[in-house]
C-alpha cells in the first residue's frame, strides 16, 4: 500500500511504510510501543546488526568447510579412495541412494552444486563445488544420520570441550537459522543475539582459538550489539 506525502518532505516513517510495507514494519512499531521514530531506529539497527553478523558468519562458514574438508580428505586417503570425497565414489554420502539421478541428503546438495557449476561453465573441481554448497550441507555432515562420519570429523573441532557431536550440531543449527533469517531480511532483534554471538565464537574457537580471537577483533558484532536501541 502506498502512503503519499502531504508535502514535499516525507517523514522517515512514512517513507519506510511506502517502500517496506506496514505488514513488515508492524512488529517493529509494536516493539517500540507505537513510537515511529524508535521503530525506525530499531529497523535500521536490525539491518546493521544483520550485516555485522553476516560478515562473522561468512568467516565461520569458510573456516568450517575447510576444517571438515581436511578431515574428510584424510578419511578418503585412509580408505584408499583416489578422487576427492565430494564426488562420493564410495556412495557413502547418499549419491544415487534412491535410484539413478536421485540423491539423499546431504549429497543432494552436492548434486545441485555440481549442476550449478556446470551451468556456469566452470571447472568441475572441489573448490567450485564448495562455492555453490549451502551452509546446511556442512550442518548435515554432523547430523545424526551421518554419525558414522563423526569419529573422523571430530578432529575438526579439536578444541571443543568434549568429543560429543551434540554441542557442535546444536550450535550449527542455530547458526543455520540465523544465517537464513539474515539472508531473507527477517528480523533478528527478537532473538537472543548475545547468545547467538557466543555460539558463533564458540564454534570458531573449537576449530582454532586464534580464529575465535580474530573474529572477535575483526567483526563489528560486539559494537553493533552494544548499540541496540
Amino acid at each position: 500500500m502506498t502512503h503519499p506525502s502531504h508535502s514535499g518532505n516525507t517523514s522517515e516513517w512514512e517513507l519506510m511504510r511506502r517502500h517496506f510495507s506496514d505488514e513488515r514494519l508492524r512488529l517493529y512499531l509494536t516493539e517500540a510501543n507505537g513510537d515511529e521514530d524508535a521503530a525506525a531506529h530499531l529497523y535500521q539497527w536490525n539491518s546493521r546488526c544483520s550485516a555485522a553478523f553476516w560478515e562473522a558468519l561468512g568467516y565461520l562458514e569458510v573456516s568450517l568447510r575447510n576444517a571438515l574438508d581436511a578431515r574428510l580428505t584424510l578419511r578418503q586417503h585412509k580408505q584408499g579412495q583416489t578422487r576427492h570425497w565430494v564426488f562420493d565414489d564410495a556412495r557413502q554420502l547418499g549419491r544415487d541412494a534412491r535410484g539413478v539421478g536421485r540423491h539423499a541428503h546431504p549429497y543432494q546438495g552436492v548434486a545441485t552444486a555440481i549442476r550449478r557449476v556446470q551451468a556456469n561453465g566452470k571447472p568441475l573441481d572441489p573448490a567450485q563445488i564448495f562455492s555453490e554448497l549451502p551452509f546446511g550441507f556442512w550442518h548435515q555432515l554432523v547430523a545424526r544420520r551421518q554419525m558414522f562420519l563423526w569419529p573422523d570429523l571430530a578432529a575438526a573441532f579439536a578444541h571443543a570441550p568434549s568429543r560429543s557431536p551434540v554441542p557442535v550440531r546444536d550450535r550449527l543449527a542455530k547458526m543455520r537459522d540465523l544465517r537464513n533469517r539474515i539472508g531473507h531480511h527477517h528480523r533478528i532483534w527478537s532473538l537472543d543475539l548475545d547468545t547467538r554471538w557466543g555460539d558463533l565464537v564458540a564454534l570458531a574457537g573449537w576449530i582454532d582459538p586464534e580464529l575465535r580471537a580474530w573474529i572477535e577483533t575483526n567483526t563489528g558484532v560486539p559494537a553493533a550489539l552494544g548499540l541496540r536501541p
